[in-house]
């Protein structure tokens, strides 16, 4: 009689709950791998796209720090010695007499009178004024600059300067003067009519000639 083959009993089957979570465990941790397979890959391409420490990531031109040379000082044309220094007037001279004021030029004044001046500019102050016309003649081989004439005024003994005044007469010397010409220039100066018993009229017609010096009373 022969002896019944054993069947061995079948294991514990897995349910369906445990195979779902055995699956999301496996599945997590495929991508935990893939994410540090990617950091690590991304973290070579950003280490190869940085600049190296040495290196900057903008070129810029080199600066010139170079200071240029002092340009040379010009040389001195004019006069150097005693430039401040005024040059001397000539002898008084009446005030309708012609004076030589050197180089084939003279002066005169064809009339000096006394008038009531008009303030048109700004600081001037109507009143009591003398205007004075003075003759430039050159009697000199060349032309002359008239932009140079300086003409002033004094009264009184003490000769107080006399403030020009913007007087609508007035007509300053402009321009150049030819060989043999003459030229006129109107002037006009406050003054008070008290104080026209003595006046000085100086005349320059350029910088550096001496000084014409006409004095005397005007009405």
């Amino acid at each position: 009689m022969s002896t019944p083959t054993e069947t061995p009993a079948p294991g514990p089957v897995a349910s369906p709950g445990r195979r779902r979570l055995l699956l999301a465990l496996a599945a997590g941790a495929l991508v935990a791998v893939l994410v540090v397979v990617a950091v690590l890959l991304g973290g070579d391409d950003d280490d190869d796209r940085k600049p190296t420490s040495g290196a900057s990531s903008t070129s810029s031109a080199p600066t010139d720090t170079a200071v240029p040379p002092p340009l040379p000082t010009p040389e001195p044309t004019g006069p150097t010695e005693d430039a401040d220094e005024l040059p001397a007037p000539l002898p008084e001279a009446a005030l309708d007499a012609t004076v030589d004021a050197g180089n084939g030029v003279a002066a005169s004044l064809p009339s000096i009178r006394g008038i009531q001046g008009s303030a048109t500019g700004p600081g001037n102050i109507a009143g009591p004024a003398v205007q004075v016309t003075v003759r430039i003649s050159n009697g000199s081989a060349a032309a002359i600059s008239l932009g140079g004439v300086a003409v002033n005024m004094y009264y009184s003994d003490e000769r107080t300067p006399a403030s020009p005044l913007d007087d609508p007469s007035q007509r300053p010397f402009a321009g150049m003067l030819d060989p043999g010409q003459s030229a006129e220039g109107v002037y006009v100066f406050s003054v008070p009519a008290e104080a026209r018993d003595m006046v000085t009229v100086e005349v320059g017609y350029q910088a550096g000639a001496p000084l014409v010096l006409f004095t005397g009373p005007v009405r």
